[in-house]
């Protein structure tokens, strides 16, 4: 009996077909949906702006997505790599707004529940499901984290191999 799944939203094609897939699993089994989104750190805002865009939120979010700060993080060959930071608010303001676009983009889901997290993407997720005792992790098989996934591994191999639940991985 599956009665909690966790999805995890990040805007991108890949987590709204895991999005699909785990409402319809919902719908059957008339479980509880979390819908769980961790904030887009390091994500640019170029990024950002096409995921509000598609999603129908721009207007909401353009002026706070112009509100970035740009810093120095690396030299690469004595060329200082700049890094995009977005005052926390507007991080969280623009995970409310997906979230809820995410919710409204399903239908028939009993019990749907919408969480903004400050934390690791993975963290967040495995955390999420040890609090709801998820019975199932719907994941995206990638994100908008592409490029630093290929350093530091994806989030969907690492919900993966440290959930204590069953876990689908959907393309």
């Amino acid at each position: 009996m599956i009665s909690t799944i966790i999805a995890p939203i990040d805007g991108t094609e890949h987590s709204d077909n895991a999005l699909r897939f785990a409402s319809d699993i919902a719908k059957k089994y008339d479980a509880k949906l979390v819908l769980v989104h961790a904030l887009l750190r390091g994500t640019s805002v170029a990024i950002m702006q096409e995921i509000a865009a598609e999603k129908g939120f721009l207007e909401q979010v353009k002026d706070d997505l112009a509100n970035v700060e740009t810093i120095p993080i690396a030299t690469v060959a004595g060329v200082a790599a700049p890094m995009e930071v977005l005052p926390n608010e507007t991080l969280e303001e623009f995970g409310r707004l997906l979230l809820k676009s995410a919710e409204d983009s399903i239908a028939g889901v009993g019990e749907i529940e919408l969480r903004v997290v400050d934390e690791d993407p993975a963290k967040a997720i495995l955390q999420s499901a040890e609090e709801e005792r998820a019975d199932l992790i719907v994941i995206g098989s990638r994100g908008v984290g592409d490029l630093k996934s290929l350093l530091l591994g994806s989030v969907s191999h690492k919900v993966v191999e440290q959930a204590s639940c069953p876990c689908v991985v959907v393309k």
